[in-house]
Formats: C-alpha cells, structure tokens, sequence
C-alpha cells in the first residue's frame, strides 16, 4: 500500500518536474558533421549536387529500407533538383535543392509530411592540401511547445546520426580513407 502511494506521488512530480525542465530546452536544432576526403571538390560535389545520387551513399536506399521508393523532378542536378521518397522504416519526405554553387556549396530544404518543421542543410566543401573537408549542417525551428522541445532532443540525436552514418556512406563510396573532423 505504501509502495502505491509514493508511485501515486512520483508519477505526476515527475511529469510535472519533466515539463518544467522542457522550458529550459532549446528551441532550435543545429547538427553539424564533417569528413576529410581525400579528393578535390569537382570530384565529390557531383555525388551531393545530384538528388539520384543521394542513395548511393545516404541513408535514403533500398539496402536500409528495402520498401523504399524513390521519385525525382526539376533538373536533375543543382537547384531545383528534387527527391522525394517513401518507406516503411524512413517514412515519406522531400529533398529540395535551394543553392547550388559549384564546387563549394550546396543548400537543401528536407520536409516530411508528419513533420510540421523543415530542415535546412548545407554541405559545405572545403579544398585543402590533398583532399576536401565535407561540412554538413543541418538546422530546424522547432514548435513552441514542451511536447516538441522533448521530442527535438531524440530528434538531434537521429539527425546526428544520419548524418554521420551519410559521411561515412560517402566516404566508402568513393573509396578513399578520411579523417572525422
């Protein structure tokens, strides 16, 4: 009987001290991850330029989701170029290019139908004696409420992660041994 009261008890000034907690969160998501490849830049920004060549190295493939499918429009490459998907295990979403500038940048929009907040990604290539670095960042606005500020912790981490496990992705790809930044 007392174990159940002090569950009773628990329970909700534990939800209670959670929420109030959320307040302290961030608003905003920022995940940047980089790579050092040992290419020049026109050699690598074809593979992040073109949105059909985003499976070949990201976590977008058949080899992660086999129910993926893939449908592209606008120009193949460059802004404008476009990548939408669907999948059991990644969901459905939409890559737009927004900036295309050749070898160094590249800036997407990432929108999913269930998720009311954008992510806007660079890939930012940076020559270097012998090789390139690849900067990827990714950043998004969350929603003004504790619930989405909570569920935004859980959200860097996978952001995190994609973005890594696509940098590794990448750099097995094109075959050449790189350094994480």
């Amino acid at each position: 009987m007392k174990l159940l009261r002090y569950v009773l008890i628990a329970l909700p000034l534990g939800a209670a001290a959670i929420y109030g907690a959320s307040y302290f969160l961030p608003t905003e998501i920022e995940v940047q991850q980089a790579v050092y490849l040992q290419l020049p830049a026109e050699e690598v920004y074809p593979y992040l330029n073109n949105p059909a060549k985003w499976q070949e190295w990201s976590l977008l493939n058949k080899e992660n989701d086999p129910s993926m499918i893939h449908l592209y429009g606008g120009p193949m490459q460059g802004k404008g170029a476009r990548l939408e998907w669907s999948g059991d295990k990644v969901g459905n979403g939409q890559i737009l290019l927004t900036e295309s500038t050749q070898p160094n940048t590249i800036a997407y929009r990432q929108s999913a139908p269930d998720n009311a907040s954008a992510i806007l990604g660079t890939f930012i290539l940076i020559p270097t004696k012998g090789g390139t670095n690849v900067v990827w960042r990714q950043q998004t606005v969350l929603p003004q409420s504790s619930l989405a500020k909570l569920h935004g912790v859980l959200r860097k981490y996978k952001m995190k992660q994609e973005a890594e496990q696509g940098l590794q992705g990448l750099q097995k790809l094109l075959g050449v041994k790189g350094l994480k930044s």
